[in-house]
C-alpha cells in the first residue's frame, strides 16, 4: 500500500536512518491521499460517484439495479441445465440482463414425464443485486413482437441478504411479494411496498405455454442500510506517538457515521485457528507449527478453518469516535507508541438519508517523546461536586534516542479550579501553569525537562467531579519541538498509590440535583446597575448521559412567569441568570416568586424549589 505522508517543517523519507524532526500526517481519500479502494476492504461502499470520497451504495429511481449488479459483484443464476438450455441463450451473454429488449430468454413448454400429463418443468431465476437496496419496483416484459409469450402465472420473492434472513443451513429465507394467478399483460410492472432487498427470485409457474423474458429490471431509491470500510493495518515504519484524527464529509440528520481506530505492534490484528480433527480442538498454528496469516487461513479447506479471534496481546481494542468528534479534530484514543494503526468506518443510513467521508487524516511523530508514560490519580474516590485536591502521578520510560519532555497536559469532564504544585522525584520545582477558568476542563504545566528513565512527575491540582468514572486524560510533550504529545496510560506510577487508574469514582446513590444557590436574594431589577440580576447555581450529579433539564420562575399562585432554560444537560455545574422580566419581556411586579429547577432521569424526576424576592 502506498504511504502518503504530509510532513511539517521537513520532507522526510522512511528508511533505516530515518529520524523525524516534526509531526507527520497520514491521509486517506481526497485528491492527495491513499485511495480508499486500494487501502482496505469495502463493504457496500461506493468509490465512484464522488471522486476521492466514500459513501454507501445508493439507488436512483431511474436506475435499473439489475443492469449494474455486476459492478457490485452481483450475479444472475438459474436452474437451466444442458438438457433444457434454449438455443437462443448465447455464450457469454445472458439475454434477460443484456439491455437489449429485442433479445429474450424463451422458455417452451417442457413436459415433466416423471409426474405425468399436465405437469411441466420451469426455470426459476435468482438475481443478486450485489448490495441490499431499498427497492420499490420490479419490471419484466416480453419482446415487443412476441407479446403472446407473457408469463401467465408466477411468484416473486425477495430476501434482504442478512445472516438473520438465512436458515440454519445457510439457505435464503424468501419473502413472497407477489403471487400472480392470471397475468394477461406482456409487460409486468409491480409497485411493491418499499423494502430492503438484495436477492430477487422470479418463479414462473408452468401452464403448458411458451413464455419469455426480454429484460428483467429492479428499481429502488435511497441508500443501503449499512456499509463499511476497514483499512489494512497501516505501517508507520516504527513505533510512533499518535495525535489527533479528523475528517471532512457530510452527514444527513437521520443517518450516522461511526469511526473507529485501534493500534498494534505487528501487522496482523487477528489470530487464526486451525481445527486439528481431535474432537473440538483448535490451534493458532499452521501445519508447519507457525502462526497463520490471513492468506494461509483463507487457503485452507473450509472444514479445517477454525475461529478467528482478536489479538489483544499485540493490538488494542477498537476505540470509537462519533462523526461530529472529528470535524474539528479529536485525540486518537488508541494507545501509543505503536507502529501499526487500523481504521474502520461504519455508515448507517435511513433510506434517503446517508453520509459521506471525503478524506480522513491522523497525525503521528517518530520517535515518540517517551517510550511509555504510566499514570495514576489520587484520591480515586471522592464525593460528588466537592472541591478536592488531586495528585496526578506520571512515571515515564525513556530510551536512548528520546530527548524527554517538559510539559504535561490534562483534560477531563470534571471542573478544574487551580494548579497547586509540581514535584519531580518528590522535590518541588518551579513550573508555569496554563489554565483558563473560562475553559475549566483542561490545564497544562511546563517544567524543567525530564530526560532520565523512570523519573517520577507529580502534579497537584484542585477539581470538582460530578459523575462516576470521570477520566483525567494526560499527555506529555516537548514544548521545544513540534511533535505529537505522548498519551499517558493508566498503571502503577507510584507503588504507595493503589488506584493504578486515571478515572475517579463518586457515590452511585444519592440525589441527582444539588441544592441551588441564589445570589443576590432579594434583587432589584431597576436598571441602576446594582443587583439587577439574580443568579442560580446548581449541580447535576451522577449522570452518565444528558437528560431533560428545566429552570422556571412562578408566582406564589403557581402561574409560570418565565422559562429560563429548557433543554438537556449532563453532570456539571450550571449557572442561570434572571433579569426580573417575564416571557413577554416586561418587568414583573415586586414581591415573592418561586424558582423551580427540575431534571428528568431514568431513576425518576427531581426538582428544587425556593423563594426569590423582587424589590424596587
Amino acid at each position: 500500500m502506498r504511504l502518503v505522508l504530509i510532513v511539517v517543517l521537513t520532507v522526510l523519507g522512511i528508511g533505516a536512518d530515518y529520524r523525524a524532526e516534526a509531526r507527520q500526517f497520514y491521509q486517506l481519500g481526497g485528491r492527495a491521499g491513499n485511495p480508499w479502494s486500494g487501502s482496505g476492504a469495502l463493504s457496500f461502499i461506493d468509490v465512484e460517484k464522488v471522486p476521492g470520497a466514500i459513501r454507501p451504495f445508493s439507488a436512483e429511481s431511474s436506475e435499473n439495479l439489475v443492469a449494474s449488479m455486476g459492478e457490485r459483484n452481483g450475479d444472475i443464476t438459474s436452474l437451466v441445465s444442458i438438457y433444457t438450455l434454449p438455443a437462443n441463450w448465447l455464450d457469454d451473454r445472458v439475454l434477460i440482463v443484456d439491455g437489449d429488449s429485442t433479445t429474450a430468454f424463451v422458455h417452451p413448454p417442457r413436459i415433466n414425464f416423471f409426474r405425468g400429463p399436465g405437469f411441466f418443468y420451469t426455470t426459476p431465476m435468482f438475481f443478486d443485486l450485489g448490495a441490499p437496496f431499498p427497492i420499490e419496483g420490479i419490471r419484466f416484459a416480453t419482446r415487443a413482437d412476441h407479446r403472446g409469450h407473457k408469463i401467465r402465472q408466477f411468484r416473486l420473492y425477495v430476501n434482504d441478504g442478512r445472516e438473520e434472513s438465512k436458515d440454519e443451513k445457510g439457505n435464503l429465507i424468501w419473502t413472497l411479494v407477489r403471487d400472480e394467478k392470471d397475468n394477461l399483460s406482456p409487460v409486468v410492472g409491480l409497485d411493491i411496498e418499499p423494502q430492503i432487498a438484495r436477492h430477487v427470485y422470479l418463479h414462473p409457474l408452468e401452464v403448458g405455454e411458451t413464455w419469455e423474458v426480454a429484460e428483467f429490471e429492479v428499481y429502488g431509491r435511497g441508500f443501503v442500510p449499512q456499509a463499511s470500510f476497514l483499512s489494512d493495518p497501516i505501517d508507520l515504519g516504527r513505533a510512533s506517538s499518535l495525535g489527533r484524527i479528523w475528517w471532512s464529509g457530510q452527514l444527513d440528520r437521520e443517518a450516522k457515521i461511526v469511526i473507529q481506530s485501534r493500534s498494534g505492534s505487528d501487522d496482523q490484528p487477528e489470530i487464526y485457528w486451525r481445527k486439528t480433527g481431535v474432537g473440538a480442538e483448535e490451534v493458532p498454528l499452521g501445519t508447519n507449527g507457525r502462526p497463520m496469516s490471513r492468506q494461509v487461513y483463507g487457503a485452507m479447506p473450509q472444514n479445517v478453518q477454525g475461529r478467528i479471534t482478536q489479538d489483544l496481546e499485540n493490538w488494542s481494542v477498537w476505540h470509537t469516535y462519533e462523526y461530529a468528534d472529528g470535524l474539528a479534530g479529536a485525540q486518537i484514543l488508541s494507545p501509543s507508541p505503536r507502529q501499526y494503526v487500523q481504521l474502520r468506518l461504519d455508515f448507517f443510513s435511513a433510506r434517503l438519508a446517508g453520509g459521506q467521508i471525503d478524506s480522513l487524516f491522523f497525525e503521528f511523530s517518530q520517535p515518540p517523546v517517551v517510550a511509555e508514560a504510566i499514570g495514576e490519580i489520587y484520591p480515586p474516590f471522592v464525593e460528588s461536586a466537592d472541591p478536592v485536591r488531586f495528585t496526578y502521578a506520571v512515571r515515564t520510560r525513556l530510551e536512548a534516542e528520546q530527548s524527554g519532555f517538559n510539559v504535561l497536559e490534562v483534560r477531563t469532564p470534571a471542573r478544574l479550579e487551580a494548579v497547586h504544585a509540581v514535584r519531580i522525584d518528590r522535590e518541588g520545582v518551579n513550573f508555569t501553569p496554563s489554565f483558563d477558568p473560562a475553559a475549566p476542563h483542561q490545564f497544562a504545566v511546563q517544567f524543567d525537562r525530564i530526560d532520565q528513565d523512570q523519573t517520577l512527575l507529580e502534579v497537584d491540582f484542585a477539581a470538582r467531579v460530578f459523575s462516576y468514572g470521570t477520566t483525567f486524560s494526560g499527555a506529555v510533550s516537548d514544548a521545544d519541538r513540534d511533535e505529537v504529545p505522548q498519551s499517558v496510560i493508566p498503571g502503577d506510577a507510584m507503588s504507595e498509590l493503589l488506584s493504578e487508574a486515571l478515572d475517579v469514582r463518586t457515590p452511585l446513590k444519592g440525589s441527582l440535583l444539588s441544592a441551588a444557590q441564589v445570589v443576590p436574594n432579594p434583587f432589584s431589577p431597576n436598571g441602576d446597575g446594582v443587583n439587577d440580576q439574580v443568579q442560580f447555581s446548581y449541580t447535576l450529579l451522577r449522570l452518565t448521559q444528558v437528560v431533560p433539564l428545566e429552570t422556571e420562575i412562578y408566582t406564589l399562585a403557581g402561574n409560570r412567569v418565565r422559562t429560563l432554560g429548557s433543554g438537556e444537560g449532563g453532570s456539571a455545574l450550571y449557572q442561570t441568570a434572571w433579569d426580573g422580566r417575564d416571557d413577554e419581556g416586561e418587568l414583573v411586579a415586586p414581591g415573592l416568586y418561586i424558582y423551580r429547577v427540575a431534571v428528568e432521569a431514568g431513576s425518576g424526576r427531581e426538582e428544587r424549589l425556593g423563594p426569590i424576592a423582587v424589590v424596587y
